[in-house]
């Protein structure tokens, strides 16, 4: 019954190419709408991203390991924060780096019920894990088309650290 809820590795593999497909078209989109402005911060953002998820056109996805995915993701999000301190962006950087943390926390998750703790047997945290890695991943991808904290993940982040949000203009 489990087995019925969790995403089927045929389906994740697709699901894979469109936020590799999205994620390029988020890098082209930003290019070509800011070639006439100053502001280049969305284009920088899209170039790491697209850089780190097409760079797993190259890796045999037979052999690679729910570690190989963590340290991905950490790599990324260590690229990000460094892009952070030049750009000061609020709202992509927000989704990139929660979307990619909880990315990483699951494959964290993953290696250790897998390698660790030799569980193949699919259980909550494993149904949870299928959904919500792709769920990250396509809210990484809409928001440089939304443009919107349509999860509300900065007007939490100004709840839960007790800040006043900045006015918008």
């Amino acid at each position: 019954m489990l087995d019925d809820l969790m995403l089927s590795p045929d389906v994740s593999f697709y699901i894979g190419a469109l936020v590799q497909w999205g994620f390029l078209m988020a890098f082209l989109y930003s290019l070509v709408s800011s070639i006439n402005t100053p502001d280049k911060k969305r284009v920088w953002l899209s170039l790491v991203m697209t850089v780190s998820y097409l760079s797993s056109l190259f890796i045999n996805i037979q052999t690679i390991q729910y570690l190989d995915f963590f340290y991905f993701d950490i790599a990324t999000i260590f690229a990000l924060v460094v892009l952070n301190l030049f750009i000061k962006e609020r709202l992509i950087p927000a989704y990139l780096l929660t979307g990619l943390s909880v990315n990483a926390i699951l494959f964290l998750g993953m290696h250790l019920d897998t390698v660790i703790y030799n569980n193949y047997e699919p259980w909550l945290f494993t149904i949870v894990y299928s959904w919500l890695v792709n769920f990250n991943d396509f809210a990484m991808v809409a928001v440089f088309f939304i443009k919107k904290d349509f999860l509300r993940l900065v007007k939490l982040k100004y709840v839960v650290l007790n800040l006043k949000a900045p006015v918008a203009r």
